[in-house]
């Protein structure tokens, strides 16, 4: 079994290097030459795009970058002819594809989670081996294997490295005299009950979709497993891992925690993940617990923005965060598999990156990328810097969870958070899901 928390912490690793890094991946040359290559695009710009009669059908995972994702596949369409039918996933990677995997109609590019759903899918055959693309080979070594199946087969190229973060309303923050960010889960419940008494919603979540299981399961379990079972990955997918835990409870009971006291905003229970990323652009609550590729639209809110690491700590307890690596990209084995290489290698590897990249602010998992046509605020910087900082990470649900059990923790945390089931409960019906698997 791999070392993800070995394998992610070395991944931010090298990506930290390469974004703080000057001048080696950088144009360089005098005037003439810069000319001369300005002279070039220019020209290669003004040249019809070659004809195809190829289609090809593209799903992505694309509603915090929906205007980017269209003008790539339209700047696609433009630089090599073949036109591309485009679809917005709507739910989750895992909820869109696995039926269209039943019914043999995956798209020819689809976004594509590490873990064992995209493993599967390589072992059956249904999407390729992309090891000897352009895009996989300038992609940093060690987010490899989170994308490799048992047998070795690479089946998604890394869009980024991510975690998950708590941004927060700086102005609200100001406000409402906060100064200090808070450290441990005692005293974000103190930051909690000042906004409230303040008349602000504190905190935004959806519970609604899999953007629960990426925030309140994946730091929780990183603060209360990882934390104290380094084997944890391992006991997983040997089936000898035990969720029916108190320390599986409290992953749940954080949650419920935040909601009896009224400390979420109205209707976080069944948010789906578009409805939070509204909620905090329009002020309606102070923080919003996201992933750090929102950084990039969040950042240009009319507002200041913070970033903290999320403070679901206990006092004495280590900070620890969640660490892995962003959504990818796949391609389907099929008669159209040529034109999908291609698409990838331009979202992932060429001109499209940088407008994927730029619309996302995201960290690039690149090798060899313009460091001048990246966009990174300041902000962003330091956070990772900070990130690089904490001893303890942990792995997104998606990377060692079996499908039975992720696919059960969106309505587990409803149901913990309406009463429906006692945090202990919820514990015991993920070991149910697990054992029988």
């Amino acid at each position: 079994m791999r070392k993800y928390k070995i394998v992610m912490m070395l991944a931010a690793a090298a990506v930290l290097s390469m974004v703080m890094m000057t001048g080696c991946q950088k144009t360089k040359g005098g005037s003439d030459q810069g000319d001369s290559k300005k002279t070039t695009a220019a020209a290669e710009s003004k040249k019809e795009a070659p004809k195809s009669d190829t289609t090809i059908t593209v799903a992505l995972m694309s509603n915090d970058w929906l205007d980017a994702a269209e003008q790539i596949a339209s700047d696609f369409t433009q630089k090599y002819g073949i036109k591309v039918e485009y679809t917005p996933m709507p739910g989750e990677v895992e909820e869109y594809l696995q039926p269209k995997a039943a019914a043999g109609t995956l798209p020819d590019v689809m976004s594509i989670n590490a873990g064992s759903f995209g493993a599967d899918l390589a072992e059956n055959g249904l999407i390729i081996d992309l090891a000897e693309i352009d895009a996989a080979k300038n992609m940093v070594e060690s987010l490899k294997p989170v994308f490799t199946s048992e047998s070795g087969k690479l089946f998604g190229v890394a869009g980024g490295l991510s975690s998950t973060l708590i941004y927060y309303n700086k102005n609200i923050f100001e406000a409402a005299g906060i100064t200090k960010e808070p450290e441990n889960w005692d005293e974000f419940l103190e930051v909690c009950q000042t906004l409230k008494d303040k008349g602000y919603a504190p905190l935004a979540v959806a519970m609604g979709d899999g953007a629960i299981s990426n925030t309140a399961w994946s730091t929780g379990n990183a603060v209360e497993v990882a934390s104290q079972n380094p084997d944890y990955i391992k006991e997983i997918a040997a089936g000898t891992f035990q969720f029916d835990t108190p320390e599986q409870a409290r992953i749940f009971e954080r949650v419920k925690i935040l909601n009896d006291n009224g400390y979420l905003l109205t209707g976080s229970v069944s948010a789906m993940v578009s409805t939070l990323l509204d909620s905090f652009k329009q002020e309606k609550a102070a923080m919003c617990f996201q992933g750090i590729w929102m950084a990039g639209s969040f950042m240009e809110s009319p507002f200041g923005v913070g970033m903290m690491v999320p403070p679901w700590n206990m006092e004495g307890q280590k900070q620890a965060v969640v660490l892995g690596t962003e959504t990818g990209f796949a391609v389907a084995d099929g008669p159209n598999k040529d034109a999908a290489i291609k698409f990838v290698n331009y979202i992932a590897n060429e001109e499209g990156f940088y407008t994927y990249q730029q619309s996302r602010g995201s960290i690039p998992s690149l090798i060899k990328y313009d460091q001048d046509k990246v966009k990174m605020t300041d902000e962003v910087k330091e956070y990772v810097d900070r990130l690089m900082k904490i001893e303890v990470t942990g792995a997104y649900w998606f990377e060692i969870l079996p499908p039975s059990v992720y696919a059960r923790l969106p309505q587990t945390f409803q149901q913990v958070a309406t009463d429906e089931i006692s945090p202990e409960e919820a514990a015991k019906i993920l070991q149910d899901l697990y054992t029988a698997k």
